[in-house]
């Protein structure tokens, strides 16, 4: 069997060692059009800011090493036509001016997503995406060799605020703009605004329902500064990180479906054409909350999705019942987790849900350093069904969201929580910990009723 996967990161690579797992006979090609591979890119801002030292450290494996797994890795490929019905890919490579073109048995498309960009921003020197290593390698390169004094991070979601603080952290007097009234905005307003008014009370700029317009640039080409719809700010770096879209125009005409560009696929990321697999952010996911396929380009979902993708090649379909969109973001010393729906999305989907929201102590109140924390619940009116939960706090706050993703998984209900025997140290929590209060608070609620 010839298995061709598109794509050497976090999907491509995950689906090519189950492949060589599971399948030791099958010939395993994977074509990568950049030069780096299998990287984190979940560590970029922490390689901007230095904490990561090396950006070896980022690289779970290199080519030398998935070369000798038995992995036929060719970087500078670039994929520029499928034929599902020859079942064949074209592909330029690097140097060359001739196509290539390989058969396959199995095509697994696992090509990523694209930095979405400012038009008004286009072709300045100092602007740039982050999206891929060499985008973060470029960032980092460019603060050590040009020092600039000024920057404007262009988005407020995990990225946007992680890179806020990276920035700030080398001494560079950076802001950040957000188009939307709200950072965050897989979050409840109530639950981001908390973070936001803290980082503002702090002194640090973040402006939110603001758009940013246009550049102003140097008699070299460099940005000088950035307008907005409200505004003009001293920008001498700025970083796009206004989200992603799809890599999948080269499959336009092949008859694998999409949605807005993003690959429709099953739990196990077959798509509507036989014997092609996608996955990762250029992929739809199934969401098993919601009961339909969702975008959402994280990298828990990306290498799930490679796994995933390769046990199905091989015959393997492990009970996998889809996404509930969980993550977790850490900034300035604050820390937020969600998991489930918000209350936007349930009201969008029709569901009659009610939530709460409780303050309560990360440590037993009369542990040294006690400090607030906040937990929300979201759950059906009907029942109490756990539907979505959203945490704020200090250091060690994100994984509370842990144990509350587990119940909404498990179908839990917050009548079940209340009383939940989790374990109890006065450094760590209290004897009624923050998720039993949060319960109690929406039990109460829901008898009112």
């Amino acid at each position: 069997m010839k298995v061709i996967i598109i794509g050497a990161v976090a999907t491509g690579l995950s689906a090519a060692y189950q492949v060589r797992r599971h399948l030791p006979e099958a010939v395993v090609t994977v074509l990568e059009k950049q030069e780096d591979i299998s990287y984190g890119a979940c560590g970029f801002p922490y390689f901007i800011e230095g904490l990561i030292r090396e950006e070896k450290s980022l690289i779970a494996r290199d080519k030398a090493r998935v070369l000798q797994d038995g992995i036929d890795l060719r970087t500078g490929w670039e994929v520029t036509a499928v034929d599902v019905q020859k079942k064949t890919v074209t592909a330029k490579v690097a140097g060359e001016d001739a196509l290539q073109q390989l058969p396959y048995d199995r095509l697994v498309i696992a090509v990523g997503g694209k930095s979405k960009r400012i038009a008004g921003l286009a072709g300045m020197k100092g602007v740039f995406p982050l999206n891929t290593l060499q985008d973060a390698r470029e960032i980092k390169a460019f603060i050590e060799t040009r020092k600039p004094k000024s920057a404007v991070v262009i988005g407020g979601g995990n990225k946007g605020v992680e890179l806020l603080e990276a920035l700030i952290h080398r001494k560079i007097s950076a802001r950040l703009v957000e188009y939307l009234p709200r950072i965050l905005g897989f979050y409840d307003e109530e639950v981001s605004r908390l973070l936001l008014e803290r980082l503002q009370k702090e002194g640090h700029a973040l402006h939110t329902g603001e758009k940013v317009l246009q550049g102003k640039t140097d008699q070299e080409g460099y940005v000088t500064a950035i307008l907005t719809d409200r505004g003009e700010y001293p920008a001498e770096l700025v970083i796009e990180t206004v989200g992603v879209e799809p890599n999948t125009d080269f499959l336009e005409g092949t008859g694998i479906n999409r949605e807005k560009g993003a690959i429709i696929t099953d739990l196990y990321g077959r798509t509507n054409v036989k014997d092609v697999y996608a996955g990762g952010d250029c992929a739809m996911i199934y969401n098993a909350l919601e009961g339909r396929n969702i975008y959402m380009p994280l990298g828990t979902n990306a290498n799930k999705a490679g796994k995933l993708i390769g046990l199905a090649i091989a015959g393997i379909e492990p009970g996998f019942r889809g996404s509930q969109v969980s993550s977790m973001v850490r900034c300035f010393g604050y820390e937020l987790g969600r998991s489930g729906v918000n209350d936007d999305a349930a009201a969008a989907l029709g569901w009659v849900t009610d939530s709460v929201l409780v303050r309560t102590k990360n440590k037993s109140s009369y542990y040294p350093g006690s400090q607030e924390m906040y937990v929300k619940l979201t759950y059906l009116k009907e029942d109490g069904k756990l539907v979505g939960a959203q945490v704020f706090g200090p250091e060690g706050t994100a994984l509370r969201i842990q144990g509350l993703a587990v119940a909404i998984y498990a179908g839990l209900k917050v009548q079940d929580l209340e009383y939940l025997d989790f374990g109890y140290i006065p450094p760590l929590n209290s004897p009624w910990d923050s998720i039993n209060v949060a319960a109690g608070k929406a039990t109460a609620k829901m008898k009112r009723k």
